[in-house]
């Protein structure tokens, strides 16, 4: 699997806000398997404590509350809803008055709707006037909506961009379906729902704001078949046949070719003079809480220098990257000056993304 064209900029700009909106309180492997047992009568704790150990992933936050098979979000989490909390948030924290972005950037593959794009719905939410788009791509949509913010923000005094991503995608898991196999197990054991949101302004020297710097995105040439789909609800198959929408997980696959994808990143950062070693913090996609101690073997690199926040949020999917960048920021493990370098994977179309976060 050989890397395509690798695009990158070379510039860098201000990290004004970040915020992360989670739905409910978090939900442990234990709650999610009693409340199975309890409403489908599926014996599930053994299977479900071997498998989460192996994914690490403790807890995760639900935007539905699994008392009915066929369940649509809890009224304040829906998708458009929880991305516009995080916008807020992340808007209050630069400072910013609801209608100063240039323009709103939301992306992710389980929106409200398939049209309108669930950017109209945020904008209105937080008071939005201007333009915005949505990107429907998961776990790097954020590598292409930093291509597009530093493009709008090239130019000294520039209005800043807001890009927030979303996914509430426990509504595409039909619990009765567990019995058709591991990778419906592993859908309900690693998949949390959550936004997360950044602020970009252009670089500006008088400002003490981290910045990003050196963002890239590139795509794989010959790619395995997608590691995750959800293959109907489209044109192709507009007819949904056995009730719920369901994502197809090729988990084996996603293990087997990942780290080429990780590996890419590295390479891109390094080619930009930004060597892991010399980082502070290392932030991979976070899949899952298995990711961390894995990538430390693979790269030989401090585990405690890997960030885990997918242990305690799952696999956020198109919200992954900025939630764990304000998992970063707002816990203080960052210090004066330091560098964290995130490295984004999607294996839904096998491409790869990332930055270098540098601190004043």
């Amino acid at each position: 699997m050989q890397a395509g064209r690798l695009r990158i900029d070379m510039g860098r700009r201000c990290l004004l806000g970040w915020a992360s909106a989670y739905p409910g309180e978090p939900v442990s492997n234990a709650q999610l398997c009693q409340q199975v047992q309890a409403q489908w009568g599926l014996k599930a704790e053994r299977h479900a404590r071997w498998l989460g150990e192996r994914l690490g992933v403790h807890s995760r936050y639900l935007c539905r509350d699994f008392v009915h098979a066929h369940e649509a979000p809890r009224p304040g989490a829906r998708n458009p809803e929880l991305a516009a909390q995080a916008l807020q948030r992340a808007m209050h924290r630069a400072g910013l008055a609801p209608d100063a972005l240039a323009y709103l950037i939301s992306h992710t593959i389980t929106p409200a709707q398939l049209l309108p794009a669930g950017s109209a719905e945020i904008a209105r939410q937080v008071g939005h006037t201007g333009a915005h788009m949505e990107l429907r791509q998961a776990c790097t949509g954020f590598a292409n909506a930093l291509q597009m913010a530093f493009a709008m923000t090239s130019q000294a005094g520039s209005a800043p961009v807001g890009i927030v991503g979303v996914e509430t995608g426990s509504v595409f898991f039909d619990p009765t379906r567990l019995h058709a196999g591991s990778a419906q197990w592993v859908n309900f054991l690693q998949m949390g729902d959550g936004a997360a949101a950044v602020v970009i302004g252009p670089d500006d020297a008088s400002t003490c704001t981290p910045r990003i710097a050196l963002p890239y995105f590139g795509q794989c040439q010959n790619p395995p078949a997608s590691g995750l789909r959800l293959a109907q609800g489209g044109s192709d198959a507009s007819a949904c046949e056995g009730g719920v929408l369901h994502f197809e997980h090729d988990y084996a696959g996603v293990l087997q070719h990942g780290l080429a994808l990780l590996d890419h990143g590295r390479a891109a950062l390094a080619q930009a003079g930004r060597s892991l070693c010399d980082a502070d913090w290392v932030v991979p996609h976070q899949a899952s809480g298995a990711v961390a101690p894995w990538l430390a073997r693979q790269w030989q690199l401090p585990v405690e220098r890997v960030c885990a926040h997918g242990a305690q949020v799952g696999n956020l999917g198109s919200a992954s990257i900025w939630a764990a960048l304000d998992h970063v920021l707002s816990e203080g493990r960052m210090g004066r000056g330091g560098t964290a370098l995130f490295l984004g994977a999607e294996a839904t179309q096998y491409s790869y993304g990332g930055f270098a976060l540098d601190l004043p």
